[in-house]
Formats: C-alpha cells, structure tokens, sequence
C-alpha cells in the first residue's frame, strides 16, 4: 500500500509542479510584461512567485523523495537484475531530474525570489535589468518543462518493460 501511496505522491509532485509552471509562463508573465506601468507589473510579479516559488520547491522536493523510495522498492525487488533491468534509463533519468531541479532552484531563488524582493523591500530597479531577468525566467521556466515533459517519458518507459510501478517488496519470513 505504501508504494502505491508513494507513486501518486511522486505523481502529484510532477503535477503540481508541472502546473504551476505552465500557469506562470501562460497566466501570470505575458499580463505583467504586457504592463506598460513598472510598479505595478513588479507588484502582480511578486504577488504570484510568492505563491510559485515556495510551491514549486516543496513540490519538487516531494516528487525526488518519493521517487527515491520507489527506486528503493524497485531496487529490493530486482535485486541482482536491477541495473541490468533499469541502469541505462535511471542514468539518464537521473540525470535530467538533477539538472531540473538545479534549474527550477535558479528559477525559484535566483530570478524569482529576487524578483519579490524589489517589490517588497522597495528596491530600485533599472527597467532593463528587470525585463532581462523576466527574460530569463522565461526561458528558464520554459526549459524546465521541457525537462520535466523528458523525466516523464522515461519514467513511463518502466512500464512497458513488464515490471509493476513499483514492484511489491515480500517482507522477510522470520521464524519464532
């Protein structure tokens, strides 16, 4: 039961992230770049990577913990067949999730977080440096679903090798 809690836990994870991701890039960045007043596009800016920013890291944190502890019950069930069976796709797989939430942290703490911070603590800003670094978001944001809609394609490779999402680990027979 738990790794079936585990998997819509990562799933969830995926989701939430994925979401929010898109609903910024789609909802939130064309209104406030199409803002020809700089307070208050940094104002609608900071009032939703407020929200983001958060969201996202602890959505990705749930989705890396809990595909942890279903690599684990893969691992446990495998055994010896285990990097035989899914050594090439977890490197790669791997791999893309390191460098996305390398990305997503860039995104959430050194664009957006610096974004906020202008807005709240009433820091001046150049109109260039800003539209700049909104450019970056963007592309940044952009790239990550990228590598997200990747990490999940892998992920759904292990189904068609025959193998359940996450196999069941037998407890241990202990003789009393």
């Amino acid at each position: 039961m738990s790794d079936f809690i585990n998997l819509w836990l990562h799933l969830l994870g995926l989701a939430a992230y994925f979401g929010a991701t898109l609903a910024v890039l789609l909802m939130v960045l064309p209104p406030a770049m199409a803002q020809p007043d700089p307070a208050v596009r940094r104002r609608q800016l900071a009032a939703a990577l407020q929200v983001y920013n958060p969201l996202v890291i602890a959505a990705l944190g749930v989705a890396l913990m809990t595909g942890a502890f279903n690599l684990t019950s893969y691992k446990a069930a495998l055994r010896g067949a285990f990097f035989t069976e899914l050594g090439s796709l977890l490197v790669w797989k791997l791999g893309l999730a390191f460098v996305l939430i390398m990305l997503a942290t860039y995104g959430a703490f050194g664009l957006g977080h610096r974004l906020v911070r202008f807005e709240q603590w009433g820091e001046p800003v150049e109109a260039d440096k800003e539209a700049a670094m909104i450019r970056r978001l963007r592309a940044t944001l952009l790239l990550a679903l990228v590598l997200t809609a990747m990490i999940t394609a892998l992920g759904l490779r292990l189904a068609p090798r025959g193998l359940p999402t996450p196999p069941p680990v037998q407890p241990k027979q202990t003789s009393a």
